[in-house]
């Protein structure tokens, strides 16, 4: 087996060639990270002889397992044995299924999933502190429970260590939850890593025995571990301590799913003897870009010192586009994004990039009013939502009053008498006698073939929207906000977040959205031409064959693009509150901004050949226009790296290119007709 090393530079190839012991390889983005754990596999192999079953390799997704399997098949077509490539999750799995005895296993054990340990926690918290807890605060107990886990903090501990009265009901919910799991002889995905450290910590025999199958332990993206991912991989070192981590401390941005950049800043602290290789020579992205990167992150007090080289040249500065609001800011990027386009760069090189997906609905409206394919990334796109397709629906059945598919959608949302039977008794009424479902609800003969509160429940509806059409003319957004009202849609948001405060806020707050882009399109358009709005947010990307090519625009939050890279980027909504997020602030400080600023460091460094950086003067939040300040984050921006642009028009030009206009001008010739287009 012969390895060619010229492919790699200096600093990679030393990481490849370390003989062994513990080694740190800090490998900023772009540097090749993945490359360099691939070679070392396949060096240690080729010529130090270690067999390809005595290395093992942990990742934290499948994908990426099978991304460096793939390579090292690229590399050795032949390769057997393959080296033992896994998730953490996965490893733990397999350590325990075959030593489920020692682990007080059956060896048939199933696993549950986050819905099946819900199930189990509602019940004993209802026994504990009644059912209205249990349906308030079981995703709570659940967070708590999963914490004291990680901790490898005992129920009975935790219970001792009670300073309130909820910390003391989750401990006792843990204590019956621990027992209960046993009895079922089931796990949780926290167990998969809390039971194998558990065993090889206090059974010598069971570490002898896993430590010696490997010769070689490494992880990627270490900065993302935690203390007993961590301990699970002090337990298989053996005693050569050859343990080899590749990560990026400044890429940590998963605090709120665990991970602790402490393990990936103190390793030299935990193996002494450790070999630091830091990589900085950047493929990904041009100078400038890394540069305002750089200003960015370099400002964390808690991070080991590099910075990234281009590789690539100096690129040019970044345009930073300062927006009246937010629907300038979306027209803008989208009008940018057309004449990349049409300049020749497709739109699966560019990408949308959101700190939170809540910020995607003006995006989406302008994507779909010009027919631009797109996807989301890390987040629900705002028009698949249960409750804006519901308030579509009521408003379809205003506007279009023979629109069947939207009134059978919300004739029984909220819940008002209509089971499956009475719904199909109605339905087939209405094509039998081919009248729309709206006239046959006013049917007394038909009425009395339904039962009595399905009959109280269509009067009802059919009132609130008889009424709402009435209202329509003079103000549309107030004639649907009273129509939600009169139809008591607030008790389906209730049902939908399932009684948890903050989820329902978080709904009603879509909804205000939703009715706040009706007000806008009306105060520029007038009231009374809602059937234009309709058709201008359900005109969905045509089929031509560009989705199946990849010519998808992708939009995405900053946290879903890690690990990926776009030619170009727009990074929307760089405002305070934003990025930094005020919640990340409030909770969690000076800890919290400095995450923040490795997530936009991170956001940042997805552009390859260019960055744009937008903000919005004023954004609308809770239902109110609230003023905007950039990022803090831009001012750490030497100045040199940016162009200021201010966008204050309140109306963005017409797309160029005969395709666009040609659709828009038969979009306008459709304007006088009010048939309805199919739903969504």
């Amino acid at each position: 087996m012969r390895l060619d090393l010229n492919a790699l530079n200096p600093q990679q190839r030393e990481a490849v060639e370390h003989p062994g012991g513990p080694l740190l390889v800090l490998a900023g983005a772009g540097t090749g990270k993945t490359r360099v754990i691939t070679y070392r596999i396949a060096h240690l192999m080729a010529h130090h002889g270690i067999q390809g079953d005595r290395i093992l390799g942990i990742t934290f997704t499948n994908k990426a397992a099978r991304e460096m399997k793939q390579r090292l098949q690229r590399m050795y077509p032949d390769l057997d044995p393959m080296p033992i490539l896994s998730t953490f999750h996965g490893f733990g799995l397999a350590l325990l299924r075959q030593e489920h005895r020692l682990c007080g296993l059956r060896s048939k054990f199933p696993i549950y999933d986050e819905s099946d340990v819900r199930s189990v926690l509602t019940e004993i918290v209802r026994d504990l502190a009644g059912v209205s807890a249990a349906e308030a605060r079981v995703d709570d107990v659940k967070a708590v429970i999963s914490r004291w886990k990680s901790q490898f903090l005992a129920p009975e501990r935790a219970l001792e260590a009670s300073v309130d009265d909820f910390e003391e009901m989750c401990a006792r919910a843990f204590l019956r939850y621990r027992d209960r799991m046993k009895g079922l002889s089931a796990v949780d995905f926290d167990d998969l890593i809390q039971l194998p450290v558990h065993l090889l910590e206090q059974d010598a025999a069971a570490r002898q025995r896993w430590s010696g199958q490997y010769d070689h332990l490494l992880i990627d993206e270490y900065q993302d571990t935690n203390s007993a991912q961590f301990r699970l991989a002090q337990a298989l070192v053996g005693e050569q301590q050859n343990l080899c981590v590749v990560g990026d401390d400044d890429q940590s941005i998963y605090r709120f799913r665990g991970a602790e950049v402490e393990k990936i800043l103190s390793f030299k602290k935990d193996f002494p003897a450790a070999h630091v290789v830091t990589l900085e020579r950047n493929y990904r992205s041009v100078g400038s870009i890394l540069e305002a990167a750089h200003a960015v992150i370099s400002r964390n007090p808690n991070r080991h010192p590099k910075k990234l080289i281009s590789q690539r040249g100096p690129g040019s500065p970044i345009p930073l586009l300062i927006c009246d609001g937010e629907m300038e800011e979306a027209s803008e990027v989208v009008r940018s994004i057309h004449d990349a386009r049409k300049s020749g760069l497709p739109l699966s090189s560019q990408a949308v990039l959101l700190r939170s997906v809540i910020q995607a609905r003006p995006f989406e409206e302008k994507l779909r009013f010009y027919e631009i394919p797109y996807t989301i990334i890390g987040g629900k796109s705002f028009f698949d939502r249960r409750e804006v397709r519901d308030v579509i629906a009521y408003l379809r059945c205003v506007v279009f009053p023979t629109d069947d598919i939207a009134l059978l959608r919300i004739l029984n949302t909220p819940r008002r008498g209509f089971g499956g039977v009475s719904r199909d008794r109605i339905d087939e009424q209405a094509r039998a006698s081919g009248r729309g479902v709206q006239e046959v609800l006013k049917d007394p003969q038909v009425l009395e073939k339904i039962s009595a509160i399905a009959r109280k429940g269509a009067g009802q509806l059919v009132a609130a929207l008889d009424t709402a059409r009435a209202q329509l003319p003079l103000d549309g957004k107030k004639a649907l906000y009273q129509l939600l009202e009169d139809v008591k849609y607030d008790d389906q948001l209730r049902e939908i977040a399932e009684s948890d405060p903050v989820e329902l806020e978080s709904r009603r707050t879509i909804i205000d959205s939703l009715l706040d882009s009706i007000s806008r399109f009306e105060q520029k358009n007038g009231p009374g031409n809602l059937q234009h709005w309709l058709r201008s947010i359900t005109l969905e990307p045509k089929d031509d064959g560009g989705e199946e090519s990849g010519e998808v625009l992708t939009l995405m939050t900053f946290h879903g693009a890690k690990g990926l890279e776009f030619p170009l980027v727009y990074l929307v909504g760089v405002e305070e509150g934003l990025i930094p997020h005020r919640r990340a602030l409030v909770e969690d400080g000076d800890e919290g901004e400095q995450e923040e600023r490795r997530l936009m460091y991170v956001a940042m460094t997805r552009a390859m050949d260019q960055l744009v950086i937008t903000m919005a003067r004023q954004r609308r939040r809770y239902g109110k226009d609230q003023e905007c300040e950039e990022s803090r984050f831009l001012l750490d921006i030497p100045q040199e790296h940016l162009v200021r642009r201010e966008i204050q028009e309140q109306e963005r030009p017409v797309l160029e290119g005969s395709s666009a206009r040609e659709r828009l001008r038969e979009l306008r010739s459709r304007l006088g007709d009010v048939d309805p287009v199919d739903p969504q």
